[in-house]
């Protein structure tokens, strides 16, 4: 936890070049949940001193690089969560951190590729899994996982815009092209980002090397097809390690598809649907064993209110539905939705109300093991930007019938989350 931390602390002095204060991560994909809180730009490091600046921009070969097309970037983002009463142990305090180390590469600036990205992503995670310790089925923090450094994601994008197509090779996050909900995406819950109905998705903390195509259908509708190493479903740390269940064979396939359409009426919104399949064996409830598992999901969102005098200060909802085979998945059917209202009080700040709930409905079979039929989280936070390079988000969460167990009492979270930018 110190290292991260300590690096952490180093971004308050440490020069970048500066966000579009959309929130959106420097490759182009919006969707991470967990790098949606990434401040508007970092402090200047002129602020304390030529030397000092010199020092932290690597004598100048940061900017020099970024003229280049050859982005860096470092985003530390602090948990601290405590349950004062309900879940498994009451009283629970934890803090966890995640360190993202990103480096992007516009291959079109750098070498003429055009249309071309290179992108790599070192992760260290460590701290405490909160959500663990509670014993919930839906994490109440996105950055809950065990402690690790890894190379997290490193892949090329290539995009023909003549087409309208893009592919994507490489480690990577599926949730940052799948079953994302960009509406959802500063809050703070872990389903909130995603279905938890689809089985062993290749995301956070275990992206996994895949093959990836987005196709334009028109101007207003696409699909979206992927295939992934699915061995994390066999235990493997597919995070932590390089293509080896691929070259070695043995790994069975995570695929999954899907269909979006967008709308500029009534102030625009987005409509997806998709489906999954994944070919290994599950384990079944009463003791026998699936040769695959599937599912399906929908997401949808859209603009509820706009100010006329400000359209950046706006309100958007969404809804977010999943399903799977109760028989092998402990969640038989999710149901997601929400609002967050941005600058609800202040452009200074930039700040951000948001207020959702995720119900996740227990599977019915008796060996499953669950005597509620639902574990609910109903989550309220306010997020805003003392500082251009640092965001700040209170939040609290109450888990009904957590873990889906009558041996829990109801769970009130009080959470934390602080994200810096180097």
């Amino acid at each position: 936890m110190l290292p991260a931390l300590a690096i952490g602390a180093f971004a308050l002095c440490t020069p970048l070049a500066s966000h579009d204060g959309s929130g959106d991560d420097s490759d182009g994909d919006s969707s991470d949940q967990r790098r949606h809180d990434q401040p508007s730009e970092a402090v200047e490091a002129e602020e304390y001193g030529a030397a000092v600046a010199f020092v932290l921009d690597l004598g100048g070969l940061r900017h020099t690089a970024a003229r280049a097309g050859v982005l860096t970037e470092i985003l530390s983002t602090a948990d601290l969560s405590w349950v004062p009463t309900g879940g498994a142990d009451p009283g629970t305090l934890d803090l966890r951190n995640l360190l993202d180390m990103v480096l992007s590469i516009d291959l079109g600036t750098a070498a003429g590729l055009t249309g071309a990205t290179l992108v790599a992503d070192v992760q260290w995670i460590a701290g405490d899994d909160g959500s663990a310790a509670t014993g919930v089925l839906q994490n109440f923090s996105n950055v809950d996982a065990e402690h690790r450094f890894q190379l997290a994601s490193i892949w090329y994008d290539q995009r023909v815009e003549a087409t309208g197509t893009a592919l994507r090779l490489g480690k990577m996050d599926a949730n940052e092209q799948f079953a994302a909900v960009d509406a959802a995406s500063h809050f703070v819950h872990s389903s909130m980002g995603f279905s938890p109905t689809i089985l062993a998705l290749p995301t956070y903390p275990d992206p996994a090397f895949g093959l990836t195509v987005t196709q334009e259908l028109g101007a207003s509708l696409e699909i979206a097809l992927g295939v992934f190493d699915g061995s994390g479903q066999r235990g493997v740390r597919t995070g932590s390690n390089g293509p080896s269940s691929l070259l070695h064979g043995g790994t069975d396939p995570f695929s999954i598809g899907e269909v979006r359409a967008t709308w500029s009426a009534a102030g625009g919104g987005r409509l997806a649907f998709g489906a999954w399949h994944h070919d290994g064996d599950f384990a079944r409830f009463d003791g026998g064993v699936d040769d695959g598992a599937s599912g399906a999901y929908a997401v949808f969102e859209q603009r509820a209110w706009t100010d006329g005098s400000d359209d950046a200060r706006a309100i958007d909802a969404f809804l977010q539905l999943g399903t799977a085979d109760d028989a092998i998945s402990p969640i038989a059917t999710h149901v997601g939705l929400g609002a967050t209202f941005t600058r609800p009080f202040s452009e200074r700040f930039d700040d951000l109300l948001g207020v959702g709930m995720s119900m996740a409905r227990t599977s019915d079979d008796p060996a499953a093991g669950f005597d509620r039929d639902h574990e609910t989280a109903i989550e309220l936070f306010y997020g805003f930007a003392p500082a251009p390079w640092i965001r700040v988000k209170p939040d609290v969460q109450l888990v009904l019938n957590p873990g889906g167990t009558s041996q829990h009492g109801d769970a009130l979270v009080l959470g934390l989350r602080t994200t810096l930018s180097l």
